[in-house]
């Protein structure tokens, strides 16, 4: 769709470039124009990466073996009589059929090679960032910038290995939650993903709420209108962003507001029932509509009476997974970033609203009110009982990356120096655990994080910390180390190993 109506003069070019290098050898002069534009359309839709790197020294390993996959995945799915034009064409993405070549066909090869690279990476992103992930709808926290749709998350033991992997390759990379170009805010993203541990749940509450809205919709082009797809996308996009307590018919009028701009840049980007080309007003009107009576009000509206009570058990689990990966990020090898306003929790949808003003002065008291408890020593354990009993309010994730931050800060030798050790775990709820220890030299930390939070926590009230929760779950710690005891870094209280089976763990 995109190589047809939005880049279509591009691809035009790339294939006379193409079609001039075919033309300069008796041996690829037969392949016309329309086979080699037909060639090229396959092969960058099939193309798995953004770009590649090929330039008059070659490719490299990886570079070909990201063409070599496009041509035969496109080998298998054309059509044409003759295949063999694709073998011609990963010669001169590879930039292979230039040697022995007069400088003249060489410079041309190099010049199509570097031009093509220009081209699939327009095609990536306005084909999959800026329609596919406004048409897939099966959870959309996968849908952003670097995702993948396919991939329901991994296991411990598969992060363990790419960690390792980045330690390797990429030690100083950057780790961001959120950007600028995010579909959904890192906040947004946690409370979704809650519905991937809830499936049962999610399938009755999804049909529930389109028996109950079903005579709210309109008839467009003889069709129910918004279309089931679009109502999955309204429902998954609230409950990422319901706010924690809306009091006031004014302050559901504002949040409507936002979800009306948010899906209506929604539809247009997913080009099905209307687009920013050829816009069709009734669509977007009826979507308009949809939303107006579904937010029209608080009390007496049988919608938001059964959504917000899972909205809100979605928003306490999500507060959780924020702050796991939030705590991941500040701990595993890289370097974190923390875009404008994601120090406290955001609940962002994609630009124009992740551009909105930042309360900095709000983030400021907060922060404030953090340092000045964090020196009273003696109401610190209450103070912190009561965050953790309500994260939702904010400072525990202020809290989490000022404290990450100061500790980054005095041992910035061991984040951006020291060895990664993936810790093993025993006991009913290993599964929902992702323990590691950093260390270099002297210096050591153990980072242990909650994985899984809503199957973990069931119907338990609270945090997911005690006996209650974690049973007799251990994780072993670091081998060959003399030291016993360790000191929680968030409430300074000391955390002894205990003995199991000859080795030191520490308890869940």
């Amino acid at each position: 769709l995109i190589m047809r109506a939005a880049l279509s003069s591009e691809l035009n070019v790339l294939a006379t470039q193409l079609s001039r290098i075919a033309e300069a050898d008796t041996h690829t002069r037969d392949y016309t124009l329309n086979s080699l534009r037909r060639a090229l359309v396959e092969v960058v839709a099939c193309f798995p990466v953004y770009r590649t790197y090929v330039s008059d020294e070659g490719a490299s390993d990886k570079d070909a073996d990201y063409v070599k996959w496009a041509i035969g995945v496109a080998k298998k799915r054309s059509q044409a009589a003759d295949t063999s034009v694709f073998d011609f064409l990963l010669e001169v993405l590879l930039t292979t059929i230039k040697e022995g070549k007069a400088q003249p066909y060489r410079d041309q090869v190099i010049a199509f090679a570097m031009k093509f690279q220009q081209y699939s990476s327009p095609v990536m992103a306005k084909g999959m960032e800026d329609t596919t992930f406004y048409r897939y709808h099966r959870l959309i926290s996968l849908n952003d910038v670097g995702g993948e749709p396919d991939r329901f998350g991994i296991t411990p033991s598969q992060f363990h290995r790419a960690i390792q992997l980045r330690l390797q390759n990429w030690p100083h990379a950057m780790l961001a939650g959120s950007t600028h170009d995010s579909k959904r805010s890192e906040d947004v993203r946690a409370r979704i993903n809650v519905i991937s541990e809830l499936p049962d749940e999610w399938r009755i509450r999804l049909n529930r709420w389109a028996r109950i809205n079903r005579a709210k919709k309109r008839s467009v082009d003889g069709m129910p209108a918004p279309s089931r797809n679009d109502e999955c996308l309204l429902y998954q996009t609230l409950i990422g962003t319901w706010p924690p307590e809306i009091q006031s018919e004014t302050e559901l009028d504002a949040y409507r507001e936002r979800i009306d701009a948010y899906m209506n840049k929604a539809l247009k980007e997913a080009k099905r029932h209307t687009s920013w080309i050829n816009p069709n007003t009734d669509y977007e009107e009826a979507m308009q509509q949809f939303i107006a009576v579904l937010l029209g009000r608080l009390e007496n509206n049988a919608f938001l009476a059964d959504f917000i009570p899972f909205a809100r058990q979605c928003a306490r689990f999500g507060v959780y997974n924020s702050l796991a990966q939030t705590q991941l990020r500040l701990t595993v090898p890289g370097v974190p970033d923390i875009y404008q306003g994601s120090e406290l929790l955001a609940f962002n949808l994609v630009d124009p609203d992740n551009r909105r003003p930042v309360d900095y002065a709000r983030r400021k008291t907060i922060l404030e009110e953090i340092e000045r408890q964090s020196h009273n020593n003696k109401s610190m354990s209450s103070w912190l009982k009561e965050m953790m009993e309500n994260p939702g309010e904010d400072r525990a994730k202020l809290y989490l990356i000022w404290k990450l931050l100061n500790l980054r800060r005095q041992n910035h030798e061991l984040f951006r120096d020291g060895d990664y050790q993936p810790l093993a775990s025993q006991g009913e709820k290993t599964s929902h655990l992702c323990a590691f220890a950093r260390s270099l030299k002297k210096q050591e930390i153990i980072c242990i994080t909650p994985r899984l939070i809503a199957r973990l926590m069931g119907e338990l009230p609270g945090p997911p910390h005690g006996i209650d929760v974690w049973g007799d779950t251990l994780i072993q710690a670091p081998a060959a180390k003399e030291k016993q005891t360790y000191r929680n870094l968030f409430s300074n209280e000391t955390v002894k190993t205990v003995n199991c089976n000859g080795e030191r763990c520490f308890r869940a």
